[in-house]
Parts: structure tokens; C-alpha cells; sequence
């Protein structure tokens, strides 16, 4: 069952997790094959090349391994080794049954490492971010997470649609709510660049993996509310996952967040970021103070040679943190003329990934040059 070049089955595995709608693409260097190698041992790849998407027994996984004398015994428990480590999906049902499945680096087995990351792991994951896997999501054409205003920065004139308001998000949510740590801002403490933001801060809906891993604890959605409140107040930028239905959200900063620090390598990373809104000055009220420069994730604003504060909106992204930080209420939200909707569902955004991953490399069979994001350092 087992390669005899255990570099294939690496391999292999690498191009199937590139099958799935997040791309795991390879690189010059070959990072992409040491993440894989602190996470699987070669037989345990082989069994990941085994798992779908949607979770299923491992009664219904076992097959191909009772072939090569394995018990289902044996076979669950390796699985279960898998599943706790966190390299692949783990749902427990109601009855007590598990069910496991291939997940993609993010959101996914990067997620799970919550305390286990070393700092190799965690440089190897930079470097990955750095080296591809951030520009292959770009082209794309949508991004996992989307900003949603703080409540403190909407004008009241607007009518804000309940996917963009924050209560109304958690109001739609019937399921447990659970609170972890935040990964990337582990894996920055863990390099010594770690930023002062709080490191629980992640919300994620319904029981899976990270609950199984008991990587946080289950909260009441009063909790939940306070942890965004309290993020609000520290100039964290609301990040749930890109759908009217979220399955989390994070609260994420641009010292630490794999993308938002990322994005700013990119020119014009507004682009790829869901957002209804961006932000406008008036120049007349505003005194130049500065106090808005440090408040923005995205190093949009400045102050110009006149004095006044000027944002650049190839770089916001709509979140308003910024606003609150303004003593002479010189800067507010606006509504973009035309709104986007995301999808209703996770499920559902990732089809839509998977339709633009599709035409992508249709189109690239025309044209080698198209989709190419452009990095500017």
C-alpha cells in the first residue's frame, strides 16, 4: 500500500488537496511538501489520498486497506491518530460515531494546530503563504473571509442587510457557539513576532473537529456578542467566513492575520475582499491629528501634503475600524452603489470557488497569462 518513493505519495497528496475548491499548489522551494511531512507520515498520507470531502465512516474508508491485512480495528485508530493531530476533518455525530474527511491548508488542517505548532511548522506556513498558496486563492476571484462594518462606524440612513450586521449575524445562528485561539496569532508568538491583540477571538458555529480537539469551549451567544464587542473596542476588523450563514468569524488584525497581512503584498488588495462599503473624509472637519494612520490593518491612510487625512481605496477594505479613532468625526462609511451578496452557505461558497477555479483554467488554456496577481513586494 505504501510508495516505494515515499516523496511520491506526497506528492500525490499535494495535487489532490489542488483538486479540492482551496488550492494547495507547489513551489519552486517545495515548502508545500514539508508542511505535508509535519503533518503526515508516509502511511498516513496514503490514507488521506483515501478520504473525500464529506466525511464518511471509516467502515466505508476501509476497503482498499483490509486488502493489505489491516484490521477496521486498526484502521479507525489510525484514523483517529489523523483526526487528532489535526490533519484532517473529524465529526463526531450525536450517536457517538465518527466521521472523517480531507480538508484543505485554510480554512483546515492549519486551523486545527492550535497548540501543536512548532516554530518550523509555522515558518514553513509563512514562507507557503508567501511563496503561493496566497496568490493561487486570489485568482479565484473570492476569498474565504469577508469584513463586515463595527457597529460603530454605520450612518443609520443606511439599511444595513442582516449578513453585514454583526447582531443579525448571531441572531441567525441556531447551534452551538464555540471560542478558540487565534491561529495565526500562535504562529506569530511562536516565531517571537507575535502582536499585543488578544489571542481568543475566534468564533466558529456548530460542533466539528476543533471541537472534538477541544481546541476552546463552548459559549452562549451573549458571550459570543462580548468577545466581538470587545474586539470592536481593540480596532479588530470583523472577518466572518464568506457567507450569509457563517460557520465562523474571526477577529482578525493586520500584525498577525494570514490574510490581511498577506493582501497588503498585492496592489489594490481591495479587490479581493467582500465589502459593501468603503470609506470617505471630509477634508473640511478633518485636523490632520493622525490618529486614524495607526487604526488601519491595511495601511490605507496617510496623511497628505496638505495636512489632512487621505485614504488610499485600492487598500480599504471597508471594516471601519478607523472611525472611532477620529475626535472630529471627519470620516464615515458609504455605501457601494452596487451590494454584494455572498453566498447562502459555506457549501455554497465553495461551489462558487470551485465554478471560478473551472473557467480559470479554461481560460488559461487560451491565454497562459491570465488570472496573474501581481505582487508588489
Amino acid at each position: 500500500m505504501i510508495s516505494k518513493n515515499n516523496g511520491d505519495v506526497y506528492r500525490k497528496l499535494q495535487q489532490y488537496l489542488d483538486t479540492l475548491p482551496i488550492d494547495y499548489p507547489e513551489t519552486e522551494s517545495g515548502v508545500e511538501i514539508r508542511i505535508l511531512k509535519h503533518l503526515f507520515t508516509p502511511q498516513e498520507a496514503e490514507i488521506a489520498l483515501r478520504l473525500k470531502v464529506i466525511p464518511q465512516e471509516a467502515k466505508k474508508l476501509f476497503r482498499p486497506f483490509k486488502k493489505n491485512g489491516w484490521t477496521l480495528e486498526q484502521f479507525s485508530n489510525k484514523l483517529l491518530t489523523l483526526a487528532k493531530k489535526g490533519s484532517i476533518n473529524w465529526i463526531k455525530s450525536k450517536e457517538g460515531i465518527n466521521y472523517f474527511g480531507i480538508v484543505p491548508l485554510a480554512i483546515g488542517f492549519i486551523d486545527f494546530q492550535i497548540d501543536k505548532l512548532t516554530k518550523e511548522f509555522a515558518e514553513d506556513f509563512d514562507q507557503y503563504c508567501d511563496e503561493g498558496f496566497m496568490s493561487k486563492m486570489l485568482e479565484n476571484g473570492i476569498i474565504q473571509l469577508r469584513t463586515i462594518p463595527i457597529e460603530k462606524s454605520i450612518p443609520i440612513e443606511y439599511n444595513i442587510s442582516n449578513y453585514d450586521e454583526i447582531t443579525s449575524l448571531l441572531d441567525n445562528v441556531h447551534t452551538t457557539f464555540f471560542l478558540s485561539p487565534c491561529i495565526c496569532r500562535q504562529s506569530k508568538e511562536i516565531q517571537g513576532k507575535g502582536c499585543d491583540h488578544p489571542k481568543e477571538t475566534c468564533l466558529t458555529f456548530g460542533k466539528g473537529s476543533r471541537v472534538n480537539l477541544n481546541q476552546g469551549r463552548e459559549v452562549t451567544k451573549e458571550e459570543a456578542l462580548e468577545v466581538l464587542r470587545m474586539a470592536q473596542e481593540r480596532g479588530m476588523v470583523l472577518c466572518p467566513t464568506n457567507s450569509q450563514k457563517p460557520s465562523m468569524i474571526c477577529c482578525c488584525c493586520g500584525c498577525s492575520c494570514m490574510v490581511l497581512e498577506n493582501l497588503k503584498k498585492y496592489e489594490n488588495p481591495a479587490q479581493y475582499i467582500t465589502s459593501n462599503y468603503y470609506l470617505s473624509i471630509n477634508e473640511e472637519i478633518c485636523k490632520g491629528c493622525g490618529d486614524c494612520v495607526p487604526s488601519c490593518h491595511m495601511d490605507a491612510t496617510k496623511i497628505n501634503e496638505n495636512g489632512v487625512s487621505e485614504v488610499n481605496l485600492g487598500y480599504c477594505i471597508g471594516c471601519g475600524v478607523c472611525i472611532p479613532r477620529c475626535p472630529e468625526n471627519a470620516r464615515k462609511l458609504v455605501k457601494k452603489k452596487e451590494e454584494s451578496i455572498p453566498p447562502k452557505s459555506f457549501i455554497d461558497m465553495y461551489q462558487v470557488i470551485s465554478k471560478n477555479k473551472a473557467l480559470l483554467k479554461e481560460k488559461r488554456i487560451k491565454d497562459k497569462n491570465f488570472g496573474k496577481v501581481i505582487k508588489i513586494h
